[in-house]
Order: C-alpha cells, then sequence, then structure tokens
C-alpha cells in the first residue's frame, strides 16, 4: 500500500510542473526521468531521501499537506460513501496559517483565486486548483483536471484576489458527477488529490479590470495591481467508497 502510495504522490508530484496548471499527462515524466522516486519527493516536499524512506502512508499524506509559505489546502468529501450514480462532492478551502511564532510573523497573504476558468467550447474547468482521482486498489489514474492554460492576453475576467488575514480563508465547492468521471460508475474505493499552484507570469493581478491603459499608467505598477501568493500547495489526500445501489435495500 505505502509503495503504491508513494508511486502515486511521485507522479502527482512529477507532472506538476508547467503554467498555471498543476495536471498533465502522466507521459510527460521527462523532467524527472532517470531520478529516483525518493529524489523527486525530496526535492519538492523539502525532506531528506531518508525522511522519505521512514514515512509511512499516513505521514507521507501529512508531509505532502504541510502548508507552504504560509498557506495550506485542505479538501474533505461531505460523505465516505457514495451509491454508483451519486456525485461526488468535494469542498476545498485555502486558509492562511501565518501566525506570530516564526521568521515571517502573521501577516496577510493576497492569494490569486480563480477557481474555474472556459476551457475549450466555453466549457467551465477547475483551474489554478487542480485534481487527480486514483483508485486505492493500484493507484490507477481515472481522472486529472483538464490542462488549461489561460493567456495572460486573455485574463481580462480572471483577475478576483482576495487578501487573507492569518486564520482567514477562502473555499469552493467543487461537484465531480459520474458522467463526467465515467470511472465512478463502478464500485471501489478512490483516493483524491488537490493541488493549487500560481505562477509567476500571474504574480501581478489588476486590481480593477475595468481600468484603462492611461489610468494604469497614471496610477502606476504598486498601486494598479496586487502582488499575489506564487508558488505550490497540496491538499492532504482524502479517500471515498463507490457501491452498488442496494437490490430492495437489502443486497
Amino acid at each position: 500500500m505505502r509503495k503504491h502510495l508513494l508511486m502515486a504522490l511521485v507522479a502527482w508530484l512529477a507532472v506538476a510542473t508547467t503554467g498555471c496548471n498543476v495536471v498533465a499527462s502522466l507521459a510527460t515524466l521527462s523532467p524527472f526521468r532517470g531520478k529516483k522516486k525518493d529524489s523527486v519527493a525530496k526535492d519538492v516536499l523539502g525532506v531528506s531521501d531518508d525522511r522519505i524512506k521512514e514515512l509511512d502512508s499516513e505521514a507521507l499524506d501529512t508531509e505532502m499537506a504541510r502548508p507552504r509559505s504560509g498557506l495550506r489546502l485542505s479538501i474533505h468529501t461531505d460523505k465516505t460513501a457514495y451509491q454508483i450514480g451519486e456525485p461526488i462532492v468535494v469542498d476545498l478551502r485555502l486558509e492562511n496559517v501565518t501566525a506570530g511564532a516564526g521568521a515571517e510573523g502573521a501577516r496577510d497573504i493576497p492569494v490569486y483565486f480563480e477557481p474555474i476558468a472556459r476551457g475549450q467550447g466555453g466549457a467551465a474547468v477547475e483551474w489554478l486548483f487542480n485534481f487527480q482521482i486514483r483508485t486505492e486498489a493500484d493507484q490507477r489514474l481515472v481522472y486529472q483536471s483538464p490542462k488549461i492554460r489561460v493567456p495572460e492576453a486573455e485574463r481580462a475576467d480572471y483577475y478576483h484576489y482576495v487578501v487573507l488575514p492569518p486564520q482567514a480563508f477562502v473555499g469552493r465547492r467543487f461537484i465531480f458527477w459520474p458522467t463526467r468521471v465515467r470511472a465512478l460508475n463502478r464500485p471501489g474505493t478512490y483516493g483524491l488529490l488537490a493541488g493549487y499552484q500560481v505562477d509567476e507570469d500571474s504574480a501581478y493581478v489588476i486590481i480593477n479590470r475595468n481600468f484603462t491603459a492611461q489610468q494604469v499608467e497614471l496610477l502606476g505598477t504598486k498601486l494598479a495591481y496586487a502582488r499575489v501568493w506564487t508558488g505550490q500547495v497540496f491538499a492532504n489526500r482524502v479517500t471515498f467508497d463507490v457501491k452498488r445501489k442496494k437490490w430492495l435495500g437489502i443486497f
């Protein structure tokens, strides 16, 4: 079980490397090709190879979901078991966990908060927040958020940011329908991973999308734009069961 979990973690970390999206085809593992799995985990989690080898599956989850640069991402499902055909409801929470103690102390953190963007054909898809769903038995990937990148020139409608004081949070609910994730029409136990990533090309978000070029020039960058948190943070891993409907409420 721990081996399967570590393999899934490494696959997740390895694909979370490009643009503003944290998922890509499993074929795109080339940045880490030739590296040991432990070394990949070390690069992203910031712990020693020896420490990674010592971790059991629960501790590995904890290391993966630890806060980064003052932010913690957490998720939970509304139930632990679903019948085939039921939607999987996932609540996501991004929290400022800075406190008085520590190197930087308590501080406000501006975050770029755009959970949804428009993909091909205008369909709403996850953006900045991304998901993977895997079978628990063999860690087979059954769903990953669509690969999407919104060019900077097209972000006029994607300017929302939130200033989080210490201990404040923002949240969003996502619903995964079996008609969309067809693998969830099969009974089994599934694991859900989530990540949030903002790259440097999204570091400055305009305060008001209606500003004209002249207004931006008059205000200057420091007043017209907000500098938001950049980096990558992972959530806790959650599991849920999908079960067949009981015949006459018995079988």
